[in-house]
């Protein structure tokens, strides 16, 4: 059984959604990643709203990026 070994790790502004390697290059790859943030409406707010205005102030608001990466080899 090979063991795999971490030689750097990295935290992201925000949560990993999906990692893809590039084929024509697969020494890069890139991270996307997202976030929704919750909803932030009071009920007291949407009782004192019409219903177009509730609609587009629960809107959630969402974040994300992608994030490129190049694997290289370990000098150590």
């Amino acid at each position: 059984m090979t063991t795999i070994n971490s030689i750097e790790s990295l935290v992201l502004d925000l949560p990993p959604s999906c990692i893809e390697f590039c084929p024509a290059a697969p020494s890069y790859f890139v991270v996307g990643t997202y976030l929704l943030e919750p909803k932030a409406q009071s009920e007291n707010a949407r009782q004192n709203t019409s219903s177009s205005e509730a609609e587009a102030e629960e809107a959630q608001k969402r974040s994300g990026s992608l994030v490129v990466f190049k694997l290289e080899e370990d000098k150590m």
